[in-house]
């Protein structure tokens, strides 16, 4: 609103107030006076008011600059309210709002929580100082200790194309070896004693040359919460707080139940998963399964391509079988290798060798060695190799902390001491410690209090910033977004935020003012709306409308913004309407999907949770858990309106259903159902 001139203003406060006693085109002397008192009495008031708006902005400024010097300790068993924002951006004005999104923050220990503390822990009786019978080192194997009667012989495998099968070589002795995944093997009196897979990395052409640009790491902890984060690997989050001056953000949200649709949302940017928001508002799918499921993917935009085209050396590490996207679960992911290195013939070698004694040295129990031990191992190699260019390196850790509200407890010791013998290159990297979601194999009884529910929605999110970066501003703003809600899309954005150069290849001036973090070495905090994308980059500000699950792309379902809500178990014929309903629909999906002949019909049992947790005149959204006597647990929203029809949300399996799901691996993969046989 432009301001008016305070004389003009004031001359017309006058002329309204005295027209009835003045000639026209004639200012009495009372009148000139009372004019001049007013407009003294105007600056006076002007200027008090500049002064204390002065006064106040020091204050804030002040507090706003000296934030990362004060610790408050979190408020706990409260509610938090997420931080409201102040912007200074070009073009933006300066204004305070509220979020509207509240997270109830309780001790990482909280009582109610112990019970499902449950140690886990396969390497807990392991032989520490056992050591490797052989290495692999300078493209050459031997037989580190040696022992009579011990015969010890190797054999490489190579996978020329990614979706191809394996190439096994014969048995070769001792020495030097072009392949990068080797399996040795050794025999006593014609048994087998021991059994290692080795790997190492062999070099690739150098890219074209690149600008001095950040390497960029994310370590992905499957099933990882924030709170499991804090509790599981508290020392690597001290490490990374102090050593590389890390920002948690608590306020982390997923966009879709499984791996593979949070995956597609941080590689693709596109939303797989349907649903409603809070307030209603529908969320469609950007791909149908039979796009992203039934085709490859190697023609469609995604991340890696995206820093492969910013010279960048890429790899990518998943320590399970079935990847995350390639075969998971029987979907086609990429048909070609779309990274310079990847895990995946290791674990291809773990799943198809003939041979016990090689798969039991990654179960832990007498080595001590894990797949995850085996991935880290992998990563340092890559790290070493190329040291003089900039990498992207993405590790996936599937099974860890998958299954166990404490698994993850095991990898805070080597994950430590893989930083610290790296810490000059995670120093000068972008680094990301995060979850795709939070922990999904509780019981019901623990996702019905408000501790599971966070558990199970806010995966863990971790990221620094490279030490020549950090006092450009770059931290502060961080520390600002991580005060506010964010999802994958945001992240996204700013892994893409470090990783393109600038939009439009820069042809013209006009396109230069969408640079992106390179061009201006990582100072430009001005809010920049990526074309396509959903998110917006933590590294700069962000949009100044409220971030809460009425205005993120985020499925109500996994929104971890409190909401009030009303206990209705115990009404009974409720209950029993809203559970019939959701069976009969899940029978409905199944028959949809052509598996009804593969899959046990459900019978119910019982209702464990059931409350309203949105009320819309006259309609109503309910949160239902349902137990099945097969046995099997469905949770879903389920919204009633006037007419009595029954609108059913996204539905998700939430007991540990395993392998009882996979005799539709073939016709059409679903959780929903319990299979026969």
């Amino acid at each position: 609103m432009a301001l008016h001139d305070d004389k003009e203003s004031t001359s017309l406060l006058l002329d309204y107030a005295d027209s009835a006693v003045r000639e026209p085109g004639i200012l009495q002397t009372s009148n000139s006076r009372r004019y001049s008192n007013l407009t003294f009495l105007s600056y006076l008031i002007f200027a008090f008011s500049v002064a204390s708006f002065m006064v106040l902005y020091v204050a804030i400024d002040w507090r706003g600059t000296k934030r990362e010097n004060v610790s408050i300790p979190p408020v706990l068993n409260q509610v938090l309210p997420i931080f409201t924002n102040q912007s200074s951006s070009n073009n933006y004005t300066n204004q305070i709002f509220n979020d509207s999104c509240t997270v109830p923050i309780f001790d990482l220990y909280d009582e109610s929580e112990k019970l499902y503390f449950v140690p886990h822990d396969d390497a807990k009786n392991c032989d520490r100082n056992l050591k490797p019978l052989t290495e692999l080192s300078n493209g050459s194997w031997r037989i580190t200790n040696k022992k009579e009667g011990m015969t010890c012989k190797a054999r490489c495998y190579e996978l020329p194309v990614l979706t191809g099968p394996l190439k096994i070589s014969d048995w070769f002795p001792p020495g030097p070896t072009q392949c990068e995944f080797l399996e040795a093997v050794c025999w006593e009196n014609g048994r087998e004693i021991y059994g290692y897979i080795h790997t190492q990395i062999l070099p690739r052409p150098k890219p074209p040359k690149t600008k001095n640009i950040p390497d960029v790491f994310v370590i992905l902890v499957d099933s990882m919460s924030s709170r499991m984060m804090k509790r599981s690997l508290a020392k690597t989050v001290e490490f990374m707080t102090q050593q590389f001056q890390a920002v948690d953000f608590p306020f982390y949200s997923q966009v879709a139940s499984r791996s593979p649709g949070n995956a597609r949302s941080l590689w693709f940017g596109k939303q797989v998963e349907a649903g409603t928001m809070q307030g209603g508002r529908e969320i469609k799918v950007d791909w149908s399964e039979e796009e992203y499921c039934n085709h490859y993917m190697d023609d469609k935009p995604n991340m890696f391509k995206d820093f492969l085209e910013a010279g960048y050396t890429t790899n990518y590490i998943d320590d399970w079988y079935y990847q995350t996207l390639t075969t998971n679960p029987d979907c086609k992911g990429f048909q070609n290798y779309y990274t310079n290195h990847t895990f995946f013939p290791f674990v291809n070698i773990f799943e198809n060798t003939n041979l016990n004694i090689t798969k039991d040295h990654l179960r832990g129990r007498k080595s001590c060695r894990e797949a995850y031990s085996a991935a880290l191992e992998y990563f340092e190699q890559f790290a070493k190799v190329y040291s003089d260019r900039p990498k992207f390196v993405w590790y996936w850790s599937v099974h860890l902390a998958h299954n166990f509200l404490m698994g993850a407890d095991r990898l805070d010791k080597p994950l430590l001491e893989f930083l610290q013998g790296n810490s000059e290159m995670f120093d000068n990297a972008f680094f990301v410690l995060m979850a795709d979601h939070g922990f999904r194999m509780g019981t019901t009884q623990f996702y019905a209090s408000e501790i599971g529910n966070l558990e199970r929605h806010n995966p863990a999110l971790m990221m620094s910033v490279p030490k020549k970066y950090r006092n450009n501003g770059i931290l502060e703003v961080l520390t600002k977004n991580s005060k506010r809600l964010q999802t994958h899309y945001d992240l996204r954005a700013t892994l893409l935020d470090i990783a393109k150069v600038c939009a439009y290849n820069c042809l013209t001036f006009k396109q230069l003012q969408f640079q992106y973090q390179p061009f201006s070495q990582f100072t430009n905090r001005t809010l920049l709306k990526m074309p396509g994308e959903k998110g917006h980059s933590l590294l700069r500000e962000q949009p100044l409308t409220p971030r809460n699950c009425e205005t993120l792309p985020i499925i109500q379902d996994y929104c971890i913004c409190k909401s009030k809500s009303i206990d209705m178990k115990y009404d009974t014929k409720l209950s029993n309407r809203l559970a019939t309903a959701l069976i009969t629909y899940v029978h409905d999906i199944l028959e949809e999907l052509n598996v009804t002949s593969q899959c046990h019909k459900y019978e119910f049992d019982k209702v464990t949770a059931l409350t309203i947790i949105s009320l819309n005149g006259a309609k109503v959204t309910y949160k239902i858990v349902v137990k099945t006597k097969q046995p099997a647990i469905f949770e879903t929203l389920v919204t009633d309106n006037e007419t009595g029809k029954l609108e059913f949300g996204a539905i998700e399996r939430v007991d540990r259903y395993g392998t009882t799901t996979y005799c539709t691996k073939k016709t059409h993969y679903t959780p929903l159902c319990y299979c026969i046989e």
